[in-house]
């Protein structure tokens, strides 16, 4: 039993919308705590030998790319959380409109539709902001 149901046996119920939103929170938590990690280990690099350093900022580029999927995430979260449709449908196509990673946003359309979005081109590859 967790915590939350320890301390209250009843139930809670939440919409859609609702649940979609506190996700986009907790990912936007998730994605500042990311975004800290990435700077603490960037003021840590000038402790790696010298000839170590590039195969760690390559390290430090995962961490950040983890940040902007989290981003990404919490964004596509919170677009879905805002649309307020009365048969329950949510507007996938332009919830992943507002994504900055291309790759993450095809693969949420094909995981949510069963098919590759029309019109992509398989070398394309996703925008990845590097800093």
């Amino acid at each position: 039993m967790t915590a939350v149901a320890a301390a209250n046996e009843e139930r809670s119920w939440i919409s859609p919308a609702q649940a979609l939103t506190v996700l986009a929170g907790e990912l936007g938590h998730a994605g500042e705590a990311c975004q800290r990690l990435d700077g603490a280990l960037g003021g840590l690099l000038h402790l790696v030998a010298p000839e170590e350093r590039m195969k760690v900022m390559q390290e430090l580029h995962a961490v950040d790319l983890l940040s902007q999927h989290l981003a990404a995430l919490g964004a596509l979260a919170h677009h879905l959380g805002a649309q307020h449709q009365a048969d329950g449908a949510l507007d996938l196509s332009a919830a992943l409109q507002g994504l900055t990673l291309g790759d993450v946003a095809r693969r949420i359309h094909t995981a949510a539709t069963g098919h590759p979005e029309a019109g992509h081109d398989e070398e394309e590859e996703g925008d990845l902001d590097l800093f």
